[in-house]
């Protein structure tokens, strides 16, 4: 039984090990690659983190800069951090774009690294499993003021652009999709780091959260399939699910030995863009050529 656990203990030192060279290596920027997607008159984004300062900025951080050394204006990306990210300040996003400028030809992209959760379903009874998600905005924790996918789906009805990418670094996240009343709608691709019944189990590389730390990768260049020199959603997105399925698996495994609980984060994906009926392009949003 000693030996059992030296080696487990060695091989989680490996992985460790492997894990901080990976991303002391993955997280350089190509800073001379400044680009904008002409395909789109402007590109905005919306970052929203709360919940985790230490990894949900580093993150959040990370993003930023990859989105503003590829053609974003920092004029044109709202950060909205711990005590700004408020549910007012959050359902009022489609006003900021409106009064920005925002059409429906633009590029939206939106990133919530947030903690989630579910409850019954309420009114519109929609869901499946009869559980509606949430995510847990900054005052949420003193006045229980969580945010439902259903309110989430009205806010980005508000919304203009029929290019819009939503990317959810929650738990149970991949329940924003399954309801007919949360967010699948066409124009817009929805990401999730995990499948509607799973948690956004904190395994992290180094500073950075799993399943954005692939994300950021991704859209540094690691998710070019077809080496055309554009990172679309569709790619980033089967990049960053295949390396966080491989690494939460590995993780997964190794904390069941000492826990008996397994988890392992399966990323999901609704495309509904250019339309529903037709979604067989894939959205570009980074040009790094």
């Amino acid at each position: 039984m000693k030996t059992k656990k030296i080696v487990i203990f060695v091989i989680i030192i490996l992985l460790l090990i492997a894990t901080n060279e990976s991303v002391a290596n993955n997280l350089k920027y190509n800073k001379s690659s400044i680009k904008i997607n002409t395909e789109n008159e402007k590109l905005w984004a919306v970052i929203i983190t709360v919940g985790e300062p230490k990894r949900d900025n580093e993150n959040a951080k990370d993003l930023f800069e990859i989105l503003i050394n590829n053609g974003w204006n920092h004029e044109n990306i709202l950060l909205l951090k711990e005590e700004e990210a408020t549910k007012k300040e959050i359902l009022s996003v489609p006003n900021w774009l409106e009064l920005s400028g925002a059409d429906e030809n633009d590029l939206i992209l939106f990133y919530f690294s947030m903690h989630g959760g579910r409850k019954e379903d309420a009114p519109p009874l929609d869901e499946n499993d009869n559980l509606d998600e949430f995510v847990v905005s900054y005052e949420d924790n003193v006045e229980g003021d969580h945010i439902l996918d259903d309110e989430l789906s009205i806010m980005f009805d508000k919304i203009q652009s029929k290019n819009l990418v939503i990317i959810f670094e929650t738990c149970y996240s991949g329940g924003m999709i399954d309801g007919e009343s949360d967010l699948k709608k066409t124009g817009r691709i929805v990401i999730t780091s995990t499948k509607e019944d799973e948690t956004s189990y904190p395994i992290f590389l180094k500073n950075s959260w799993l399943f954005p730390f692939y994300l950021i990768r991704g859209l540094n260049g690691k998710a070019d399939n077809n080496d055309d020199g554009f990172i679309t959603a569709e790619e980033v997105y089967s990049y960053a699910k295949y390396y966080t399925m491989k690494r939460s698996t590995i993780y997964g495994y190794l904390l069941y030995i000492f826990h008996r609980s397994l988890f392992i984060q399966h990323p999901q994906m609704y495309d509904g863009w250019p339309s529903e009926e037709n979604n067989e392009e894939e959205l570009k949003i980074i040009s790094y050529k």
